[in-house]
């Protein structure tokens, strides 16, 4: 019977003292500050993977309305609806260009009242601007 108590203590002790945090080296990951702010940001990183796909399966066409991408809209959930129904502007008819990381192809509605964030034409780069960041911006040509 002694045994058994011993060999629960040990075991209580190896679960609790990890808990603790006590054995690990390693911090914990922090959450985003703000949920919402990442889901914004999210949305726009996944447009690019829309943009590219929708590039690669038209011949290099890049699309000319929202309902170019309906038939990606159950892979793009977080971004297409936001195209689709206005909340995301993206400037149609432009390319994706490596070469153009200072040059907004795409932004959110909100931007040039209050800021918000942009999709640069390099499709790598997504940005929190203020209104007068995005007013000064260079815009991708196309149409919006």
């Amino acid at each position: 019977m002694r045994h058994r108590a011993g060999f629960a203590s040990l075991m209580l002790c190896c679960v609790l003292v990890p808990m603790a945090g006590c054995g690990s080296s390693t911090p914990a990951p922090t959450p985003p500050e703000n949920i919402e702010d990442e889901g914004r940001k999210m949305a726009m990183i996944e447009l690019f993977d829309l943009l590219k796909m929708r590039e690669s399966e038209s011949g290099g066409k890049p699309a000319t309305k929202a309902k170019d991408f309906a038939r990606y809209e159950m892979l793009y959930s977080a971004s297409y609806p936001k195209v689709r129904d206005g909340e995301i502007v993206l400037i149609y008819g432009a390319k994706i260009d490596p070469a153009k990381a200072d040059t907004i192809i795409a932004y959110e509605k909100v931007v040039p009242e209050s800021g918000g964030y942009v999709l640069m034409q390099d499709g790598a780069t997504v940005k929190k601007l203020t209104a007068d960041e995005f007013k000064s911006a260079p815009k991708a040509e196309g149409t919006k």
